[in-house]
Parts: C-alpha cells; structure tokens; sequence
C-alpha cells in the first residue's frame, strides 16, 4: 500500500508552492519559528486571530504545526513539504488498513481494498 502511495503522489515531490500554499505556508506569520506556539491555537489556519470578523474561521493547529516543523527542520523547501505529505499519507492508508482489518470488516483482503481505494483516491490530490 506504501508503494501505491508512492507511486501516485511521488510526483509531487519534484512540485513547487501551489495555489493556497502561498497564503497557509509562505505567508502564514504562524508558522515562523520565531512565532509563539500559543498562535497555532488562537489563529485559524491562515494566521488570522479567531476574533478577527475576516477570519476565515478555519481551525487547523495540527497542521499549521507540521509547517511549523518542516521550516524548522528543513527551511522553506517544497520538496520536504511533499515529501512529509506523502509519508503521513502511506502513515493513514496503513493505519485504515489496520482498522478495517481489526474493527471493521475482520477480513484482511476487503481491508486490503478499503485501503487501496483511500489510497488511490483522487480527492487526496487537491491535498
């Protein structure tokens, strides 16, 4: 299943900043790493106050935080970005898998097929 991830989202590896990347990673004042913690739970996830009435009002502080964590670790670079996207994304298909098989269905090869399907989806791409 990792390598079907793999092999449909490994591509975006080797892609820049797009659409709302700009405004939720490079110009988030949130995801500085000179920038409190404390704001990843009082901004929504484009930097704005949650009080502010132009907040989009789009609470995400997991996610603003692995910006966070990428820039700390890897500087402002696309690559690390996508590449921890794809990584987190094989992470959920393997954990679907693992659920379906102990929780849900019981059966491995339907779990196995729930998992593909996930994997595979073309809605993760706009992700």
């Amino acid at each position: 299943l990792c390598a079907v991830c793999a092999l449909c989202y490994g591509g975006s590896l080797r892609g820049e900043f797009v659409h709302d990347d700009v405004w939720a990673i490079v110009n988030n004042p949130d995801v500085r790493v000179a920038s409190p913690l404390r704001n990843l739970f009082l901004n929504d996830f484009w930097g704005k106050s949650m009080a502010d009435n132009t907040s989009h009002k789009s609470y995400r502080p997991l996610c603003i935080l692995t910006f966070k964590l990428n820039i700390l670790l890897t500087g402002m670079t696309p690559y690390y970005f996508h590449l921890v996207n794809v990584i987190l994304h094989c992470l959920v298909t393997a954990l679907l898998k693992y659920t379906c098989e102990k929780a849900v269905f019981r059966d491995g090869r339907l779990a196995f097929v729930t998992a593909f399907l996930f994997a595979v989806h073309p809605i993760h791409t706009e992700a």
